[in-house]
């Protein structure tokens, strides 16, 4: 029987690298970032957090400001298609709209290398789903559409 503890940061990034899961801890949060997540076009951040009694994954992904009605009315479709993960939007005055993905792992009865690896890789899978179905429909932002695309757009735009 495989032993069964009861996860701390440590144990955590033990088992990523154990299972090959790139990641790294950077100096602004307590998460251990998932650098295969990170590298999705979309994808602002993406990281696992160790607390007490549970481990979570969260996922970012920017969404264009004038997709987040659309987004909005994906959303319950999205919640109902993946049951087990949690999808909400972030919308504040100082950044542009997220939509944040979210799954938690109880741990205080303690979790096996294998259950925590099922509940990292599925996680990370429906994650990449929804990054695509994100892509399909055309509501992410990315790093390199920067304003001056949006300039052209509206240069272009004639009234005359």
């Amino acid at each position: 029987m495989e032993p069964i503890f009861v996860p701390d940061s440590e144990q955590v990034r033990r088992w990523l690298n154990e299972g090959s899961t790139t990641n790294f801890v950077c100096e602004h949060c307590d998460g251990l970032h998932l650098t295969d997540l990170q590298q999705l076009d979309g994808v602002l951040d993406s990281r696992i957090f160790v607390e007490s009694d549970h481990l979570y994954i969260t996922s970012e992904l920017e969404i264009r400001p004038t997709a987040l009605l659309p987004m909005t009315i994906e959303l319950s479709r999205m919640n109902v298609a993946f049951p087990h993960i949690k999808l909400f939007l972030e919308v504040t005055d100082e950044s542009l709209p997220k939509l944040i993905i979210m799954d938690t792992l109880h741990t205080r009865a303690g979790v096996s290398f294998s259950q925590f690896r099922h509940f990292l890789l599925t996680t990370m899978e429906t994650t990449r789903q929804l990054v695509t179905d994100c892509q399909e429909m055309g509501i992410l932002t990315y790093p390199d559409q920067g304003e001056s695309e949006e300039d052209d757009e509206s240069e272009s735009v004639s009234l005359h």
